[in-house]
């Protein structure tokens, strides 16, 4: 830093004074600057003036006095400044020196009386039109006395120099009363908006939207200092936010309950109201009066963009006290500070919501892929294994024939291909049909013939169809149908196609012992089992055999023949019916598959029924 630099600082130090001084002290710090310049000033100027050697000696004992004087005033301002507060004895010590230095110097009719503008100017500045025009009577007076006496004439320059000094004195009590007024309106300004920081501190203290509707009620109570509070959003701003539009209430102390209850119908009744933006501004805020008797004051909370308001604020005011006179800007800040909390919280929940439903979307999307993959990979899974099911059976015929056109002569051998590609050709037919059923099944095209139906009866038919040919296979063949089967609502085709599927399952997977097919009713259905005591079921298999083209049983030797698709066939008609489809197994000691189909509330009696009945 430069010499000057430090000089200039120090100067600026000098001049602010103690930064603890009030106003009127700072001032009367700086008189004691401009005295020491006044002084500094004079000290060589008594030489200029030629005022000859005694009265130069005179003026020189002035100055000495004045410097004693303003050091006494600095010492004692910087030890104990409150004599100095009301500026009463500075301002007669100055008047008095000034008077002395004008008498020392020829009068009030010689040049030294401009030393009279210092005077009356500080006192302007300290006192405002009063005292100061009070001064300057006293001055013009002084001087009316000395003309009078004769030292000089009371003509026009006398009556110049009295008139520009009350007008210079009234410009500065004017300019002193401006600048104590701009002080005045600045430090309420400046105690508003303080007021208003505080107010308006916790807006944004979170964005939970329930949360700024009483941080801006709080805001509202403490700013205007209310009774109480109530605060309605806007029907499309809750709507956002997922809340009631209902008022709610933010109880200050002393709180009425009818007065409580006063601000939220103010509430309800100015909801929706068109949004004036200087109605504010012009009126703070619409002016009601509650049934308790209390004032209130109704804002509509809204954006200067927007035609419709967000929020509707109702402020109860405690009997007796007036309005607060806040200033229209600061008014208008609160506004916006509160509007703009009120739509940030608003934004942030719809912008929560939709992330939420992002999310959900996401999610969604990314079960629908799997099941895509899934169905995809199932497609690929159920060509492959078609294929393959029809490749073996198409090969058998081929080879067959192929063997057949050599084998002329031998009538057995050929009876024997012939029987081989007849077998063949019914498992090719019987792949077909299967492959045809699950897939109309799964494309729900499968046409069904529902109605009732007595089980029983095709129960009795099935066992009358499948009963030789499991005695064929050395097989015992056990019926245990109940009487008193109710009847069920059913197509009678698909169903016989489940209990010839399960009969002929039974009959592949056993190799000795008994088959059986019972029924009975209870619990609101009826329950048809094929039961065998077969090669029995392993646990891990038991969901695997009802999924398409899966078989149990070693690959190459303990396998069946057949398609696989049976068992899957005869779930999703089960399904279809509303029953279930399930097996008890143990490995080695037999299955059991179960068909349970929800029974008609009133048995329908037929007469297939009673034809069975009578036989029996």
């Amino acid at each position: 830093m430069s010499t000057y630099q430090r000089l200039l600082a120090a100067g600026i130090r000098l001049w602010q004074g103690p930064p603890a001084f009030p106003r009127s002290l700072q001032l009367e710090w700086r008189f004691v600057i401009v005295r020491w310049l006044g002084i500094g000033i004079m000290t060589p100027g008594l030489l200029l003036a030629h005022l000859g050697s005694g009265r130069t000696v005179a003026g020189y004992a002035v100055l000495l006095l004045a410097a004693v004087y303003n050091a006494v005033v600095q010492v004692v301002l910087l030890r104990r400044p409150a004599i100095f507060a009301s500026g009463y004895i500075t301002v007669i010590g100055d008047a008095l020196l000034n008077i002395a230095m004008i008498n020392i110097g020829g009068g009030f009719d010689s040049p030294f009386y401009y030393l009279l503008f210092t005077a009356t100017i500080s006192a302007a500045m300290r006192y405002g039109y009063g005292p100061s025009l009070a001064t300057v009577t006293i001055f013009v007076a002084l001087d009316g006395v000395e003309g009078r006496l004769g030292r000089h004439a009371l003509d026009g320059i006398y009556v110049f120099r009295s008139g520009f000094l009350f007008i210079t004195v009234v410009l500065a009590g004017y300019l002193s009363e401006q600048a104590r007024r701009a002080e005045a309106a600045l430090q309420e300004r400046l105690r508003q908006a303080d007021l208003l920081n505080r107010s308006t501190a916790l807006l944004g203290a979170s964005l939970e939207f329930e949360r700024v509707l009483h941080a801006v009620a709080a805001a509202a109570c403490r700013l205007f200092d209310g009774a109480s509070v109530a605060l309605r959003p806007a029907a499309n701003l809750a709507e956002r936010a997922g809340i009631e539009a209902a008022a709610i209430e933010h109880p200050c102390p002393g709180t009425g309950e009818a007065a409580r209850a006063g601000l939220v119908a103010l509430c309800d009744r100015y909801a929706g109201a068109a949004y004036r933006p200087r109605e504010a501004r012009d009126r703070l805020g619409a002016r009601e009066r509650l049934p308790s008797g209390e004032q209130a004051l109704v804002f509509n909370l809204a954006l200067p963009t927007r035609p419709t308001a967000l929020a509707t604020l109702a402020v109860g005011l405690p009997a007796g006290r007036p309005a607060p006179a806040l200033d229209p800007d600061i008014l208008d800040s609160f506004v916006e500070r509160t509007t703009l909390a009120l739509e940030n919280a608003g934004l942030y929940r719809t912008l929560a919501s939709r992330t939420d439903d992002l999310q959900r979307a996401y999610s969604d999307l990314a079960i629908a892929h799997q099941e895509l993959l899934s169905v995809d990979e199932m497609k690929t899974n159920f060509l492959a294994n078609v294929s393959h099911e029809l490749r073996t059976p198409l090969s058998s015929i081929r080879s067959f024939s192929e063997l057949l056109l050599s084998y002329d002569d031998d009538v057995s051998v050929q009876q024997e291909f012939l029987g081989i590609i007849n077998q063949e050709s019914e498992r090719l037919t019987r792949l077909v049909n299967d492959v045809l059923d699950i897939t109309k099944i799964e494309a729900g095209q499968l046409h069904w013939d529902m109605q009732a139906l007595d089980v029983a009866t095709l129960l009795h038919d099935s066992a009358r169809t499948y009963a030789p040919l499991i005695q064929e296979q050395g097989l015992t063949f056990r019926r245990e149908i109940a009487d008193d089967l109710p009847a069920i609502c059913a197509d009678r085709d698909r169903l016989q196609q489940v209990i010839a599927n399960l009969l002929v399952n039974a009959m592949k997977f056993t190799p000795a012992g008994t088959v059986r097919l019972a029924a009975r009713a209870g619990g609101g259905e009826v329950r048809i089992a094929v039961s065998d005591t077969g090669i029995g079921i392993a646990p891990q298999d038991r969901e695997r055999i009802f999924e398409k083209f899966q078989q149990v049983g070693e690959t190459l030797t303990g396998k069946p023949k057949g398609t696989g698709l049976g068992l899957a066939i005869c779930r999703d008609i089960v399904a279809h019916h509303g029953g279930r489809l399930w097996v008890e197994s143990r490995l080695g000691a037999g299955s059991t598959f179960i068909v349970a189909l929800p029974a008609l509330p009133v048995a329908i009696p037929t007469a297939e029924a009673a034809l069975i009945s009578a036989e029996r």
